[in-house]
C-alpha cells in the first residue's frame, strides 16, 4: 500500500517544490511574512498561525509588490548577471523586513495615530492589552506591585526584569526588590521576586530619573 502510494506523493511535492511554484510564493508570500514578522516583535513577538495569516501575508505582499514595481521591473531587465540574486534578495527579504521595522515604530510610537487623532478620526489601538503596550517597550523604571492580598513589592524594573508577553502567562519578574518602611521609603534589600499570573491587583510606575 505504501510503495503504491509513494509515486502521487512524490508527484505532490515535486509540484509544490517546482520552481515556479517557489518563485510565487516567494513573490506573493514572502514578503508579507518577513514583513509581518519583524512588526509582531513590536507587539508580542508572535506570529499567527499559518491558516490564520495567510491572507495578511498576501495581502501585504501584494501592496508592496505593487508599491515596489518600477524596482522589480528594473531588477527583471538587468538579466540573469552581476547583481541579478542579490537585488531579488534585498526585494523579497531587506526591503520587508525594513518595512515590518517601520510598521512596528509606528506602533510603538503611535504616529499615525496621533495624525488622525488631529483630524478627529479615533482608531482601535493595534496592541491587545495595556500590558502588552506598557511592558513592549518598558524603559527602566521604579515600579510598586500591589498582590490581590494586599502584599507589596516595591522594586527597580531593570533589563533583568522580564513581563511576559504571553496572553495566558501574565507573570512578572522583578530584579531588585526594596523594604518599604512604615514611612514609605524603600530599603534595598539582596532579592528579586517573581509574581505569578492572576496575582497583581495593581502596578505603578515612576520614571528612573
Amino acid at each position: 500500500m505504501f510503495a503504491g502510494d509513494r509515486g502521487p506523493r512524490i508527484a505532490i511535492v515535486e509540484a509544490l517544490l517546482s520552481p515556479d511554484k517557489l518563485k510565487l510564493f516567494l513573490l506573493v508570500a514572502v514578503p508579507g511574512i518577513v514583513a509581518l514578522y519583524v512588526r509582531a516583535q513590536f507587539i508580542n513577538g508572535r506570529m499567527p498561525p499559518v491558516s490564520e495569516g495567510f491572507v495578511a501575508y498576501v495581502t501585504l505582499s501584494l501592496v508592496y509588490l505593487g508599491l515596489s514595481y518600477p524596482l522589480i521591473l528594473a531588477i527583471a531587465r538587468m538579466g540573469t548577471q552581476g547583481w541579478f540574486m542579490p537585488a531579488w534578495f534585498v526585494v523579497i527579504f531587506v526591503i520587508p523586513g525594513l518595512l515590518g521595522l517601520l510598521l512596528g515604530l509606528n506602533i510603538r510610537k503611535g504616529w499615525t495615530k496621533k495624525v488622525l487623532a488631529r483630524l478627529g478620526i479615533n482608531t482601535v489601538h493595534p496592541v491587545d492589552s495595556a500590558w502588552d503596550y506598557r511592558f513592549g517597550g518598558c524603559e527602566d523604571c521604579w515600579i510598586l506591585a500591589v498582590l490581590k492580598d494586599g502584599t507589596r513589592f516595591a522594586g527597580y524594573l531593570g533589563p533583568q526584569s522580564f513581563a511576559s508577553s504571553d496572553k495566558g502567562e501574565r507573570d512578572l519578574y522583578i530584579e531588585r526588590v526594596y523594604e518599604i518602611g512604615d514611612d514609605n521609603s524603600w530599603s534595598p534589600r539582596d532579592n528579586s521576586v517573581w509574581i505569578a499570573q492572576g496575582e497583581i491587583r495593581t502596578l505603578e510606575f515612576w520614571s528612573k530619573s
